[in-house]
């Protein structure tokens, strides 16, 4: 059975984005288990657990980086250095709003796998494989890494700024420029061994918007956020 995302699907995946990332925080500092696995289902598999269909390369060659005809993506590298974990949360960012442009999710989800980590994928992206959308969103968009914080030596938060001034669903039409255009996101960046026995940098967790951080980049972010088409 197919699931429909009509003109409410936006919101919908956004929620679920958010769920699971509430879910994963709080679960993350629980003290039931102190072994500190019980946040990872016995049937979700670690990303080193399973050799992949393709390979990470193939993978990023199916990405569209710059975004879609309907939805094109304008990058500004001038905010941060665009290290392996900066490329790779790039790599995720342009991943969802690639899905969400599109109206039959089942061949881009598979991409996901190489972008998140299996714990992540399995809980926001597995369960919307097969969805389709007589309503998809189209840009443009603009976005810039504006900050990159570590947190360990392999975990790194990367935050974007996304100027989703003109960004709607295709059913809006002649749709008003948005006010509240700039947004600050968050990907919480691990560098694990996956299955091709090499370690890469996937996204854990999406915060968007990342309220957290609005206060130290929400200034910058807006005064950035005011491109025209």
């Amino acid at each position: 059975m197919r699931s429909d995302v009509g003109s409410s699907g936006l919101k919908v995946f956004a929620a679920a984005v958010v769920a699971v990332t509430v879910g994963l925080a709080t679960a993350g500092c629980t003290n039931d288990d102190p072994g500190g696995d019980a946040t990872v289902p016995p049937s979700v598999a670690s990303s080193s657990a399973v050799a992949p269909s393709m390979t990470f390369e193939e993978a990023y060659r199916k990405l569209p980086m710059d975004g879609t005809t309907d939805l094109p993506i304008t990058w500004d590298l001038a905010g941060a250095p665009d290290t392996d974990e900066v490329l790779a949360a790039r790599r995720s960012l342009a991943f969802i709003y690639w899905q969400m442009s599109s109206s039959d999710w089942s061949p881009i989800t598979p991409i996901g796998r190489f972008l998140y980590t299996e714990e992540y994928f399995e809980k926001v992206f597995a369960p919307l494989a097969n969805t389709t959308s007589d309503n998809p969103s189209i840009g443009p968009i603009w976005v810039k890494p504006i900050g990159v914080e570590g947190t360990g030596a392999d975990q790194a938060t990367v935050i974007f700024c996304t100027d989703l001034g003109y960004w709607h669903e295709v059913e809006q039409k002649n749709p008003k420029v948005r006010t509240k255009r700039g947004t600050v996101q968050s990907y919480v960046m691990k560098n694990v061994e996956s299955g091709d026995g090499e370690r890469h940098w996937l996204a854990d967790r999406v915060f968007d918007p990342d309220v957290d951080r609005q206060a130290k980049y929400g200034a910058e972010c807006t005064k950035w956020a005011l491109h025209q088409p």
